[in-house]
């Protein structure tokens, strides 16, 4: 089963949209059964979901980390993340929050301070602001890591070296129309300071992840990639599904969604 550690503004909503695309009824978008941002998601969780979804074969969530272990589920699972620069990562996160949260009076310099933008790429899969225990994460489960900067590459060995079943025709999704703000603040010698600040150890994940983790799963890969290029941008796109969570979190239809788990 592919466990897809879904960190925001990585092309995360591409890869959902291709692991739906692929997978239908044996996709699940997952979360905790206690709520939604009550902690990390759980073997026992995935336990719960396999319930319902007997035959599931990939799941995605923000709630998902390298971090927690799930191979209690009794599961062969296959772990894959796409890493960003994390400068372009956090332009892009400013700019969805002015532009599509509405937050007109944001103050770039105050907005950055904020500790949940701190390092996200790094706790996400390691569970620590320490690059090491990202690293160390990466090399025990075995990660695939993809560059959302080497997208389609990255796609593309993905299927070949992790799942041959998957289906990497896509249609990009949730890309904005304009990254002018963004631009903007890359292009500011300040913003770009202030950025690299507040994430050191996302900085040298990213490093890491550009200058030995990539260059050895292409040669893993061995194949002639541009060959390969050609023929997946010359196609095209796929479906969907979701949970019973809202089911579950109603108390009028808990007693329903716990029945079918036994």
């Amino acid at each position: 089963m592919l466990v897809f550690i879904h960190i925001n503004k990585t092309a995360d909503s591409t890869v959902r949209y291709i692991l739906r695309s692929s997978y239908g009824m044996r996709h699940c978008e997952a979360e905790p059964w206690r709520a939604a941002w009550d902690g990390p998601f759980t073997a026992a969780d995935l336990h719960g979901l396999r319930r319902i979804y007997p035959r599931l074969a990939s799941i995605a969530g923000h709630r998902l980390t390298g971090c927690v272990d799930l191979d209690g589920a009794g599961r062969d699972l296959r772990y894959f993340t796409f890493l960003r620069d994390p400068l372009k990562l956090t332009a892009s996160r400013f700019q969805y929050h002015v532009e599509h949260r509405g937050m007109r009076d944001l103050v770039f310099e105050e907005w950055v301070q904020r500790e949940w933008l701190r390092n996200p790429q790094t706790r996400q899969i390691g569970g620590t602001a320490r690059v090491e225990d990202a690293i160390r994460t990466i090399e025990n489960k075995g990660i695939f890591v993809g560059l959302t900067e080497r997208f389609d590459e990255s796609v593309l060995m993905l299927k070949c070296l992790r799942a041959p079943d998957l289906d990497i025709r896509y249609t990009p999704v949730n890309v904005a129309k304009s990254s002018r703000l963004a631009q903007e603040l890359l292009a500011d010698p300040r913003a770009r300071e202030a950025i690299v600040a507040v994430n050191v150890a996302d900085v040298a994940l990213y490093e890491y992840a550009k200058t030995e983790l990539y260059p050895a799963i292409v040669r893993e890969y061995g194949g002639s990639l541009e060959a390969a290029l050609s023929d997946l941008r010359a196609q095209g796109s796929g479906s969907f599904s979701r949970p019973l969570l809202r089911l579950h979190r109603k108390a009028s239809t808990r007693p329903v969604v716990r029945a079918l788990m036994g």
